[in-house]
């Protein structure tokens, strides 16, 4: 069995929740922490009874949440080609980024879009106002032919930042969603980090 490192970085974080999540044929060890720029991609496969018409998703080029104001460009983000295990976070605090180890938005599965808080000159980055979505809102992610999927909001989780949170990555893989993360909770000045992790939870508009 193959094992794959995974840190998935969210905010201005440099230290954190460590997970170990099973997935089809690699084991997936996530940490929240700071990392760096894309290294892995994955091809999606269709799902059993679709047939010709389903259309595997793009990659996704625009992630659009009008309750919240953002439109945002997607940047792709795999594991730091430090071969530190890193996922990539956004280079900007405009931007948001999808772990392309992971489906595209709209593929069976659970894809993960990450995005600032803030920085430190920067008061209100891009998932600032994350935690005011309620179920039912609606998000939007445009692959890069321009074709759209919708997901609405199922839920909201707060997790302590070393905190186990298998289900962001895995879960029912019979399902379509979009999960979004930042940070939120106290700055912990002595750990450089945030003390909580607010997850938005989406599924697939049929």
């Amino acid at each position: 069995m193959k094992k794959v490192f995974l840190v998935l970085g969210v905010g201005l974080l440099t230290a954190g929740l460590s997970l170990f999540l099973q997935t089809s044929g690699f084991t997936v060890q996530a940490f929240f922490a700071s990392g760096q720029t894309p290294a892995t991609t994955t091809e999606v496969s269709a799902p059993p009874g679709n047939g010709s018409s389903y259309t595997v998703p793009g990659a996704p080029a625009r992630l659009r949440i009008p309750a919240i104001g953002v439109d945002a460009r997607v940047q792709s983000v795999g594991l730091s080609w430090k071969g530190t295990g890193d996922m990539g976070i956004p280079t900007n605090f405009t931007d948001v980024a999808w772990y392309n180890g992971g489906p595209a938005p709209g593929a069976p599965g659970s894809a993960v879009i990450n995005g600032h808080l803030d920085g430190k000159e920067v008061p209100q980055a891009v998932f600032y106002n994350l935690g005011k979505l309620k179920p039912g809102d609606l998000v939007e992610v445009e692959d890069k032919k321009g074709k759209v999927v919708q997901f609405r909001v199922t839920g909201t989780k707060l997790y302590d930042y070393d905190a186990p949170t298998a289900e962001i990555f895995a879960g029912d893989a019979s399902k379509t969603r979009l999960n979004l993360i930042t940070c939120t909770g106290d700055w912990l000045k002595t750990e450089k980090l945030y003390s909580k992790r607010i997850v938005v939870f989406t599924e697939l508009v049929q």
